[in-house]
């Protein structure tokens, strides 16, 4: 299984890059100390509250696209029958 650096889950937080961290996701963290240990910890806990509030964000969008989508449905029908 690949492996990941500190610094690679650094970058990926701090530029909030959710391809990276998806990348990351099915990797390893590879570490040399325990402090280097303890960064990773953070960082992915730091990774997770990104993507957390990302799919937050896509949940909400979805109930605006499904909100509007039933409302165009219960409308169309009726907007276009002007027979004038």
């Amino acid at each position: 299984m690949e492996k990941f650096t500190l610094n690679e889950i650094k970058i990926a937080v701090i530029n909030k890059d959710l391809k990276k961290l998806e990348e990351l996701s099915r990797m390893t963290p590879a570490f040399s100390s325990e402090n280097e240990a303890k960064e990773l910890i953070y960082f992915i806990n730091e990774a997770t509250k990104i993507l957390e509030e990302e799919k937050r964000k896509l949940s909400l969008e979805m109930k605006e696209i499904k909100k509007l989508k039933n409302f165009y449905n219960q409308n169309s029908s009726c907007a276009f029958d002007y027979q004038g």
